[in-house]
């Protein structure tokens, strides 16, 4: 067992990415895993915490109730500047309140939820191909389909007029873009908050099935909640079902392009399509930087003691390639057996909508692959330009001709 006076200095977080092998983790991780499971490292925004590099360390970690959500604690660990508490935010709170605003919402991001909507899912795919054959090439497949898809879903499930919908996906990227400035990501959120202000005042007046419509009418106005946590539980959903799922979508089909094998056995066998993007969410875990959590109290992990109010970074995207859970775990496998991957998180705060977003990873990367056969990079991966600095990993463009 460590004591704290043992613990060397921070080190800088995140490492570095080799610019010449960008579908690959720092490699700094690895040797983390290997010999430093449980690390002291310093954020961008200044702040310490305890990095959590192995698997059964962060599952155990994301499970466990002695670790807090709560951004509002003093030792949580910013990564590029402060997230204040909003009413509504679930994501960032612990039971009880945790508990009651999930449930509100839980039955509208089942399994069987999400399967209701794959045709529609898969027609809107159908769709965005369609536009890309009939236009140019190069086509950045980033804006012309990973993008689009996802913000479409989300905007369906809130009961945003499809009208808004490209203002709503300005405002979106520029809050998860890391070169924004922070009074350009001030109005962005203000912005947002504005609409959905104003779209949940309409629903008021015009009861619609919506996500928004049904707490208007559930929980709104039986007292249960306020309108501003409604228009939070909203910010919070764009949040859950649009960044990371376009994210996934664009390395996703990087990774297998990259891996041409790998691309042909899934084209030629689409039944190992379901195993394939959990394979894809391991990785190409975009949560680089994981998910913040702070002690409640003393907990020893891996030998070392996190004492009350220390924070903790729980790092996915290094669990996800831990060698003693996936053999090989550097190498793309589409048919590996038993992935489970954390791409979602674990435990109480798993991304609720973790199976919409499966559904259309799987209809995406599977679609596209088959209706455009002949899909090829414009440029060498290296030459690619990725969001190196943000929390989710993605790529910026991603040029392709066939």
């Amino acid at each position: 067992m460590n004591d704290q006076s043992s613990v060397p200095a921070a080190c800088p977080f995140p490492s570095p990415r080799d610019p010449h092998h960008p579908l690959d983790l720092p490699p700094e991780y690895g040797r983390l895993r290997e010999d430093d499971p449980v690390r002291r490292v310093e954020t961008p925004a200044g702040d310490t915490a305890w990095l959590v590099s192995r698997y059964s360390d962060v599952r155990a970690l994301l499970a466990d109730p002695r670790f807090s959500a709560e951004v509002m604690n003093p030792g949580y660990p910013r990564y590029l500047f402060p997230v204040d508490p909003q009413p509504g935010a679930f994501v960032t709170v612990d039971p009880p309140e945790h508990t009651r605003y999930r449930r509100m919402i839980m039955s509208m991001f089942t399994k069987k939820k999400a399967e209701s909507i794959r045709p529609a899912v898969q027609k809107l795919v159908d769709e965005r191909i369609d536009a890309l054959l009939a236009g140019p090439q190069p086509a950045d497949l980033v804006s012309a389909f990973a993008r689009p898809i996802p913000l479409t879903v989300v905007c369906e499930l809130l009961g945003v007029p499809y009208k808004d919908r490209m203002a709503f996906g300005r405002w979106i990227g520029t809050l998860v873009e890391t070169t924004s400035s922070q009074a350009h990501r001030n109005a962005a959120a203000g912005a947002l908050f504005g609409y959905l202000t104003k779209l949940v005042m309409q629903k008021e007046r015009e009861p619609s099935d919506d996500v928004l419509g049904l707490l208007v009418e559930n929980q709104l106005k039986t007292g249960e909640i306020r309108r501003e946590e409604v228009v939070v539980i909203g910010m919070m959903l764009l949040s859950a079902g649009y960044d990371t799922t376009a994210s996934s979508i664009a390395l996703s089909v990087l990774a297998l392009l990259e891996h041409p094998d790998q691309l042909v056995k899934l084209r030629e066998n689409p039944d190992l399509v379901v195993g394939a993007v959990e394979e894809l969410l391991r990785h190409q875990n975009v949560m680089q930087c994981g998910v913040g959590r702070v002690a409640k109290e003393d907990v020893e992990i891996a030998g070392q003691v996190i004492r009350a109010g220390e924070g903790v970074i729980a790092l996915l995207s290094s669990a996800d390639r831990d060698e003693s859970v996936y053999a090989d775990a550097d190498r793309l496998d589409i048919t590996r057996k038993d992935s489970t991957p954390l791409a979602f998180g674990h435990g109480i705060h798993s991304c609720i909508a973790k199976f919409l977003s499966r559904v259309e990873l799987q209809v995406a990367v599977l679609t596209l692959i088959t209706r455009i056969p002949t899909l090829k990079l414009a440029k060498p991966a290296q030459e690619l330009r990725f969001r190196d600095g943000a929390i989710v990993y993605s790529l910026r463009e991603l040029p392709v001709t066939w």
